[in-house]
């Protein structure tokens, strides 16, 4: 009895029976490294109830390749659980919280955004330096959806296209259109397999970390390690620079040779190295991008990163305090954006970590994202008691992750002054002693004969 009265509280999936999708249009773009799914749905209440809450569903074989889902028509989402969604049809639920509710005999249009990365497939696994990247892109005919549709067509933009699975799609030019479709089922699936061309280097941050070090004298460092792996098609054979050249374009198309970071405006000291040394391979440049002023970087890796290739780099730069640390009193406020510069890239694991000076307490963080905290004390140079540290660890993340994380903290006015007088009575306790030695007899005495 207990069992069925916890099922029926987990299950908190409600579809009303005449609350459905009338019409719906997908279109998948796979021009770029990572897949986007822009979907036009509309919503129909034939209810007597108005409707404030709609949910998302997505295969658990595709949860994890899934780094960002958002309806614009929304004021917040979150993962709910249900036992039914979860058991039998393997997926998880999104609920997504209408900014306005759909009226009874009403419909409302919502645009659902999806980013996916890791949705291709090399094939062939291999392939030459000349030659063109061809990759498999799965996917299923219907929508995902716990609601009845009525109508659905879909589009598949690509750069070429080699072959498709799904005989009634109809092709114009680079354009697969699928569908119509009619009274669709909840849940329905049907997998069809799509062959194409795309020579966008298939990158991905295997490991990404931001450390920070604060400093009331006036100066925020940063810097940023990151792990980068083609997973393209492999490079066949021994790579050699006779069929190479990084600055022709039509050679080597699937190997990525460039990224961009962008920076904040007043960003400086700047440095671009990996485990070699200093990379003198880019270029810094301020301006405005999309209405703000930003530092953009422009990142040429030592080597053209090929298809199961892997590098490794590290991005550094300084902040002044004054713009992003705020004081009342004893009280300080730190503000500072959580994800890393490198903003057309996902990152599997993500690590985060800020130390803070020495004597700061009362620590409170405010960041509108999941992660796992860890706090620990780290010591640098003439720290006695060790800096706080703030350690959070987040997976899949994305551009879509760069929050604000705001840091609240006490500090005393006078532990800034800790490590100026530990060196001056270093120095004291030096000059005092050499003092001390210098006045000393140490003549040995002559023994008597």
């Amino acid at each position: 009895m207990l069992l069925f009265i916890f099922i029926a509280l987990a299950s908190s999936l409600r579809i009303p029976k005449n609350f459905f999708i009338s019409n719906i249009e997908r279109t998948v773009q796979l021009t770029d490294r990572y897949v986007n799914i822009q979907s036009k749905i509309t919503f129909q209440n034939d209810g007597v109830i108005p409707i404030e809450r709609i949910y998302y569903t997505i295969h658990n074989a595709l949860s994890d390749r899934l780094y960002h889902v958002n309806i614009e028509e929304s004021n917040s989402k979150k993962i709910i659980e249900d036992v039914d969604v979860k058991y039998k049809q393997n997926a998880t639920v999104y609920e997504f919280t209408l900014k306005r509710s759909i009226e009874p005999s009403s419909n409302l249009e919502v645009e659902l955004n999806e980013y996916y990365y890791k949705r291709f497939k090399p094939l062939p696994k291999e392939i030459g330096v000349e030659d063109e990247q061809l990759v498999q892109f799965m996917d299923s005919v219907y929508f995902f959806t716990p609601y009845l549709v009525k109508n659905q067509v879909s589009y598949y933009e690509t750069p070429k296209i080699i072959s498709y699975s799904l005989k009634s799609a109809t092709q114009r030019n680079q354009l697969l259109e699928f569908g119509p479709f009619q009274d669709i089922k909840p849940f329905s699936t049907q997998i069809h397999t799509i062959h194409l061309e795309n020579n966008t280097p298939m990158t991905v941050f295997t490991k990404a970390s931001k450390i920070i070090e604060v400093s009331h004298w006036g100066n925020i460092l940063i810097e940023e390690n990151y792990s980068l792996e083609n997973q393209g098609a492999k490079l066949k054979g021994e790579f050699g620079r006779v069929n190479f050249n990084k600055y022709n374009p039509n050679v080597g198309k699937h190997s990525l040779k460039q990224l961009s970071a962008q920076l904040p405006y007043d960003s400086w000291g700047v440095y671009y190295r990996d485990e070699i040394g200093n990379i003198s391979t880019s270029n810094a440049a301020k301006g405005k991008l999309n209405g703000e002023n930003q530092a953009l970087i422009q990142l040429r890796p030592r080597f053209a990163i090929f298809g199961g290739w892997r590098s490794n780099f590290t991005l550094g730069y300084n902040l002044p305090t004054k713009k992003y640390l705020e004081q009342d009193g004893n009280n300080f406020r730190l503000t500072l954006n959580f994800s890393f510069s490198v903003r057309e890239m996902v990152s599997d694991k993500y690590n985060f970590q800020i130390s803070l000076p020495e004597g700061a307490y009362d620590i409170q963080v405010d960041l509108p994202l999941q992660v796992e905290r860890n706090d620990t004390l780290l010591f640098s140079y003439f720290d006695t008691v060790g800096r706080p540290t703030i350690i959070l660890d987040k997976t899949t993340t994305s551009q879509f992750d760069d929050k604000q994380i705001i840091i609240t903290y006490k500090f005393s006015g006078i532990s800034i002054l800790r490590e100026p007088l530990m060196i001056f009575g270093t120095f004291l306790f030096a000059f005092l002693l050499i003092i001390y030695l210098r006045r000393l007899d140490l003549q040995t005495l002559k023994l008597k004969e």
